[in-house]
């Protein structure tokens, strides 16, 4: 048989010395919990055949905010983001004079935000209750 080569494959031989020709070479997964989410989540190959554009997307797309990087929407890194917010806000109340309104919208932030990781950790304590049973 001859060899035919194509760029870097060799057709001249078999599916097993193909499929494990290079096993030292295999892609590492990331760890659990550093992997970025995903920019859109999975749709169905009919849905993008059949996708027409309207105006729900269009709104969709120009209130989505724009991330620098999506590893902010990683758990760990998205509530130490909140609570480095939070105390940024604090301050920032501090700073300005107490009775403008400046001062009230970042007190009624930071309030917002105190809400919020309040939630999250009620949230966290209800999960760990159920998991433990």
């Amino acid at each position: 048989m001859s060899d035919i080569r194509f760029n870097h494959l060799v057709f001249d031989r078999g599916i097993e010395s193909i499929t494990h020709a290079h096993p030292e070479t295999g892609t590492a997964m990331p760890e659990r919990g550093d992997a970025p989410p995903t920019d859109m989540g999975a749709r169905a190959q009919l849905d993008d055949l059949l996708w027409e554009s309207s105006m729900d997307d269009w709104l969709d797309a120009a209130l989505r905010p724009r991330l620098e990087s999506r590893d902010v929407l990683l758990p760990g890194r998205f509530h130490a983001t909140l609570v480095a917010v939070r105390h940024w806000l604090r301050q920032a109340a501090q700073q300005s004079p107490a009775d403008s309104a400046k001062a009230r919208q970042l007190n009624r932030a930071g309030r917002l935000l105190d809400d919020e990781c309040s939630l999250r950790e009620l949230a966290q304590m209800y999960r760990s209750t159920l998991y433990q049973g």
